[in-house]
């Protein structure tokens, strides 16, 4: 161990030992807080874990000078180190008067400020780290308490391993809690513990596999081997995974490296299977669903204890700072919880300003989210945007946007048929076919955490000049089919957000292949697969020339009489409130939207106030 020289000077007065801070070199004892023991009370233990609190600094009661009110005796107490408190005196230790007893009375002390000694310290919450934890179990938690130099060291979100002594101290129920009193901190990088250090023989064979001919497929290949189809949804999670390279500009500001993806359309199309086998693949990863979530619970909140003191909360996003968070269920999310994660996503830092406390978190996260439309499946008769449901503000922040459809013909439905009944037949199979797939996906996951460590690449300035000529071209594209269709704004915005994230994919499909540099074979790469997801939810919007049949026709006409019902000439309703009437009428809520949709189209209606009036023309 190294010890580092104290910041307190020696207390010449009393014999109070001199703090020594320490950092151990080598593990020892317990690693994770779920590995603590009785037997590790009162011993130095080593424990790694990201902090998930911070309270305010407070001041501990090292030594109190007590002096009586009455015959001035001074006594002197030393107090423990940790959270231990020292009990004043009741009664003076003065000599009695025979026959009267002690005059001084009870409780004659006070504490004399100027002699006595305090120290700084601060609690945090200490939690296991993601990785660490089994697939199933809850991570635990610990207090930790820091002093001296140490205080103000550590903010919410920061993974550290201390070195401590693990102490019990007696709760308000009459048992006793453990916690660690901190002797030394060393933060944990993303090349630190996160994962064992990589062998010669682990090198040699990822050098090896990088330089293979058709290395992309391959890596696509092992992504989500158990999903059937989703080609371009299983390259975009590769991306998502080995991420592009962070840059801090000369002025200071940033430009993240980390790559965010959306899956929006169907259910029942694997979109929950993708979030699931991000988290297992990713080192870090936190998994959640939207109805669940909340704004705090994924940034972080500023919460106040009964005794009116504040503490640092962090959320899911700064506690998987360097991984990914999967958010199922995206549409379900309050819009004031979605616009909380704008700055997160976007900035990679959460502010937080409450009762005159400000504080600034990391968290360097990719997003991974899935989301369904508000019928519940994708329509063709409704605009892209109507499909989305999700402001313009959160959709520019994702570099990658899928439309996720089920196809319905019956060769798709053949081949996808006999894909899952062999994954079924499989189920059954020997450990070894087992064993093969949890080798493969442990190759995939360090594999990613070597490429992330080893390869930060850039791109050429050929790149740079095709990509920023090709970008140019799809802005003019987009800007001449609103013009000659006279539509709408799209769905998703082309901004020069989607040129960074095009910049961000080059850089991860160059990564994979632990190059230097991004060329412009991997910004075609990037482009090719930016076109057939964000480029193209952009450009959806309603089916053309979709014929009706005479059942279709009978039940939309009977839609549109009950709409003229109840919208007289010149008048207007809000959409929402007419299509909650008539779907308590009975009516089928797609079926309201697809004839609106065709008065609109017709003219006959409009929309007035943001699309959220319907007008009768």
């Amino acid at each position: 161990m190294k010890c580092l020289n104290p910041r307190d000077k020696k207390d010449e007065d009393m014999q109070i030992k001199r703090e020594v801070f320490l950092i151990a070199t080598e593990q020892f004892g317990p690693a994770s807080i779920r590995e603590i023991q009785s037997e590790d009370i009162s011993r130095l233990v080593m424990i790694s874990g990201v902090v998930t609190r911070s309270e305010e600094r407070q001041n501990r009661a090292a030594k109190l000078v007590f002096k009586c009110k009455a015959c001035s005796t001074v006594k002197t107490v030393i107090g423990k180190p940790g959270l231990g408190k020292i009990t004043c005196p009741k009664a003076c230790d003065s000599i009695t008067v025979e026959g009267s007893g002690n005059l001084c009375g009870r409780d004659p002390f006070f504490i004399d400020d100027r002699k006595s000694k305090f120290v700084d310290h601060q609690i945090l919450k200490l939690q296991d780290l993601a990785e660490t934890v089994s697939p199933g179990e809850p991570p635990q938690h610990c207090l930790m308490m820091v002093e001296g130099s140490l205080v103000h060291s550590i903010v919410p979100g920061s993974q550290v391993k201390v070195t401590a002594v693990y102490n019990i101290m007696k709760t308000k129920h009459e048992a006793y809690e453990g916690y660690l009193r901190v002797v030394g901190v060393q933060h944990i990088g993303k090349q630190d513990i996160r994962h064992t250090p990589f062998t010669a023989e682990e090198e040699a064979r990822f050098k090896a596999f990088a330089a293979r001919p058709e290395l992309h497929k391959r890596i696509f290949e092992l992504v989500a081997p158990s999903i059937y189809g989703h080609d371009d949804i299983k390259k975009a999670v590769a991306c998502l995974l080995f991420g592009g390279a962070r840059k801090v500009m000369p002025d200071g500001t940033a430009r993240r490296g980390d790559i965010h993806v959306l899956l929006i359309g169907d259910p029942s199309t694997a979109k929950s299977q993708f979030l699931k086998f991000a988290a297992q693949m990713a080192p870090v990863a936190a998994y959640t669903a939207g109805k669940t979530s909340s704004g705090p619970g994924l940034t972080g909140s500023l919460l106040k204890k009964p005794n009116g003191q504040f503490y640092l909360e962090a959320g899911a996003m700064v506690t998987a700072s360097g991984g990914v968070i999967c958010i199922d269920e995206f549409d379900k999310m309050q819009p004031e919880d979605r616009v909380a994660i704008h700055e997160g996503m976007e900035q990679q830092t959460i502010s937080i300003a409450k009762a005159g406390i400000t504080a600034t978190l990391k968290c360097q996260t990719s997003v991974l989210a899935a989301a369904n439309p508000p019928s519940g499946r994708y329509d063709d008769m409704v605009s892209a945007q109507q499909n989305m449901d999700l402001q313009t503000t959160i959709l520019s922040r994702f570099d990658l946007i899928f439309i996720v459809r089920d196809v319905t013909t019956r060769e798709h439905d053949k081949r996808l048929a006999r894909h899952i009944c062999h994954m079924h037949q499989q189920g059954h199979a020997s450990n070894q076919l087992a064993n093969r797939d949890e080798q493969e996906d442990a190759f995939l996951t360090r594999y990613v955490q070597y490429c992330r460590q080893h390869c930060d690449p850039r791109m050429t300035q050929e790149a740079a000049t095709y990509l920023a000529h090709e970008y140019v071209d799809i802005r003019e594209q987009v800007r001449q089919r609103i013009h000659d269709d006279s539509d709408e704004a799209p769905a998703v915005p082309i901004t020069v957000r989607q040129l960074e994230a095009v910049v961000r994919i080059s850089e991860a499909l160059a990564r994979m292949q632990l190059c230097r540099s991004a060329t412009q074979y991997h910004v075609q790469l990037a482009l090719n697969l930016f076109k057939v997801s964000t480029l193209n939810a952009a450009n959806a919007g309603m089916a053309d020339n979709v014929v009706f049949t005479e059942a279709d026709q009978t039940e939309l006409q009977h839609v549109i009489t009950e709409i003229n019902k109840r919208i007289p000439l010149g008048g207007q309703v809000s959409e929402s409130r007419l299509i909650a009437e008539l779907v308590r009428f009975g009516v089928d809520e797609r079926l309201v939207r697809r004839a609106l949709v065709f008065l609109v189209s017709s003219q006959e209606y409009e929309y007035k106030r943001a699309r959220r009036m319907l007008h009768r023309k």
